[in-house]
């Protein structure tokens, strides 16, 4: 393509992200919520910047705030805020894109959690400033069972029960829970949780979103605050860390899907559930730099233009990660009307519907037949809480981390295997239903004794 038509390219997407351009007669489709005065940019590769010409576009541009990402693997981009009493963010986005240096821009689209209700009381009032120090990893547990494992009716739907005869899971696969967090000192989950191996000696291995370096994040990082204290101020993301890897016979609660795996926590989401696009690309990103094999996503947002967010799972899928996503709670269909992460169309990533006991796809539960790939326990599911407690929730959000769990025990068993050997055998594996077959690409709710055995 010449260069004068990738800049009509990406003036018109610009455009469509921004609501400024629409067809003839067409009403303009409604746009996706995104953060007041914010913009990505993203700069073509091998692109130089001089300071003084950096300057000039954000005088021009009333910019009166940069966060700057200078090392791989997301050097190129930029998050701009703007002063929009002076220019509106279309306009200053029509100017960026008209600079052969800029590849595209969009809106900081608002990302949330896929949880019904989708609201729900904060715990922040609860938690210390900064969330607790993070305890020291606790001895391996004795087997004393799990006391409360039958509350957690998905865990035996899928068969994971039985699978422990065969792999009980392993320390060595990385699960990152990109969400709003983990109370990494949760009883049922502190001896499960990542410890970078790295942080003791506060190496520099990684960058936070004003482009400096990472240090001492010992299980995980917080892109809301900042911070080496990753804590879940909402509930949501500690819940999705219990069903993935709550500890195996420790004599508390359940056990996940995996009695034993390294939970690592990434907290994008705040308390209220919601995050911007622009930290849930530095919180892949942080996973993939850290070792991860499988991310669990269990949010996410409307609209097919979010490419800053598409390019991240992109390189997650180079990096040879499983991404796994929440389908998302509309009740609609992800082929019509497309629910991201989950819809793009990457080999690596597996979008999750949400079942019930009975093996019913739920109400709430979008669907599709080429967008979501396979069904998964979703309602009324029981695991951790942030406190040292347990509680029922319910949502695809529920219903992602039980695929994802999978997918880390299946690593186990094969630490050799591709994510594309782990998918096809997640989705070729699993029960057929009629209530998910053309409904999901599979046609099946998740069973991981069968996923196991799979060739």
């Amino acid at each position: 393509m010449k260069a004068g038509a990738k800049r009509f390219l990406a003036r018109t997407l610009a455009g469509l992200c921004f609501g400024i351009i629409s067809s003839p007669g067409e009403a303009r489709a409604e746009l996706p919520a995104y953060r007041e005065g914010e913009i990505i940019v993203k700069y073509r590769d091998g692109v130089n910047r001089s300071f003084h010409q950096l300057k000039s576009v954000y005088q021009r541009l009333s910019v009166v705030n940069v966060q700057r990402f200078e090392s791989a693997p997301f050097k190129n981009f930029e998050t701009l805020s703007i002063d929009t009493s002076a220019i509106t963010l279309a306009q200053a986005a029509d100017e960026l894109v008209r600079d052969p240096a800029v590849e595209y821009v969009q809106p900081n689209f608002i990302l949330t959690a896929h949880r019904e209700p989708p609201s729900a009381p904060a715990l922040a009032a609860e938690i210390p400033a900064g969330g607790p120090a993070i305890d020291s990893a606790p001895k391996d547990p004795t087997n004393l069972g799990d006391p409360a494992q039958k509350k957690a009716w998905g865990i035996s739907k899928v068969g994971a029960d039985k699978a422990w005869a065969k792999q009980k899971g392993s320390r060595e696969i990385i699960v990152a829970v990109i969400d709003s967090g983990v109370d990494y000192n949760h009883p049922d989950l502190a001896d499960n949780m990542w410890r970078n191996p790295a942080a003791s000696r506060r190496l520099k291995t990684g960058v936070d979103g004003a482009g400096s370096d990472i240090a001492g994040d010992i299980v995980g990082w917080d892109f809301v605050e900042n911070d080496n204290r990753p804590y879940d101020l909402s509930g949501h993301g500690t819940h999705c860390a219990g069903t993935i890897g709550a500890v195996g016979g420790n004599g508390k609660g359940i056990s996940g899907i995996n009695q034993r795996v390294s939970i690592m926590a990434v907290r994008f989401l705040n308390a209220s559930g919601s995050g911007a696009t622009s930290d849930g690309i530095k919180a892949i990103d942080y996973a993939i730099s850290r070792g991860a094999k499988v991310l669990s996503n269990s949010w996410g947002g409307k609209g097919s233009l979010n490419r800053a967010l598409r390019d991240a799972v992109a390189r997650s899928e180079k990096a040879g990660v499983l991404f796994v996503a929440s389908a998302g709670n509309d009740g609609t269909n992800n082929d019509r009307v497309p629910s991201y992460p989950g819809a793009f169309d990457l080999p690596n990533v597996i979008a999750v519907a949400a079942t019930n006991s009975a093996d019913a796809l739920v109400s709430f539960s979008n669907f599709g037949a080429n967008s979501v790939d396979l069904g998964a326990p979703g309602y009324d599911i029981y695991s951790t809480k942030p406190g040292g407690g347990y509680q029922y929730l319910s949502g695809t959000s529920m219903a992602a981390p039980h695929v994802a769990g999978a997918a880390a025990l299946l690593w186990a068993q094969d630490p050799q295997a591709s994510y594309a050997d782990i998918k096809r055998r997640l989705l070729d594996s699993g029960d057929p239903l009629a209530s998910l077959e053309g409904k999901t690409v599979s046609g099946k709710r998740l069973n991981v004794v069968r996923a196991l055995a799979a060739e």
